[in-house]
């Protein structure tokens, strides 16, 4: 069983420095969180933002031959972790039949976003991995549209480090005691 996500947005990571994708579960306060590469955050970044470039970069490149040869980009999935990498899949559709291709996870998202496929991640993936984000202000009453979720997702993630969730998983529990 696959569960879809409803917002994307990156932050950093304080401590160790590096770029994390932010998946959220549809209808949820879970998500997963992907450390990437720089690089891969830069392209990432610019998707999101939905910023032209003077000439194709390497996913709009391979969006171009796709759609050249007649496929479509129907889905991505996050589909397995094995040693701290994750697995993804990219499902392209071209009269009818779907092919399914291994990919890293941040070059899947980033043709996701591009090409506004949807994402999914297998339940199993959520259980293990998955942290919740209910500490997180997004009202999802409030707020119907992605944009304006990862407006709000992001104005969190400006001060984000992996201490803050350490310390709303840690010292939940140890509210009245003082560590010594």
């Amino acid at each position: 069983m696959l569960k879809k996500v409803d917002v994307i947005t990156m932050g950093l990571d304080k401590v160790s420095n590096s770029p994390v994708i932010f998946l959220r579960i549809e209808n949820t306060h879970m998500g997963l969180p992907i450390w990437i590469g720089a690089c891969e955050a830069t392209f990432l970044a610019l998707s999101i933002k939905e910023e032209k470039t003077p000439r194709p970069l390497t996913h709009d490149l391979m969006l171009n031959i796709l759609e050249e040869e007649g496929y479509i980009l129907k889905r991505i999935e996050i589909i397995n972790m094995e040693r701290d990498t994750y697995f993804a899949n990219l499902v392209l559709e071209k009269d009818g039949s779907e092919t399914v291709y291994d990919s890293r996870p941040s070059d899947a998202i980033i043709l996701a976003v591009k090409s506004k496929s949807p994402i999914y991640i297998k339940d199993k993936i959520v259980i293990e991995n998955g942290i919740d984000l209910s500490f997180i202000p997004i009202d999802d009453q409030e707020i119907e549209d992605e944009e304006n979720k990862r407006k709000e997702f992001q104005e969190f993630l400006k001060n984000f480090d992996i201490d803050t969730i350490k310390k709303h998983f840690f010292d939940e529990g140890n509210e009245g005691s003082e560590n010594k």
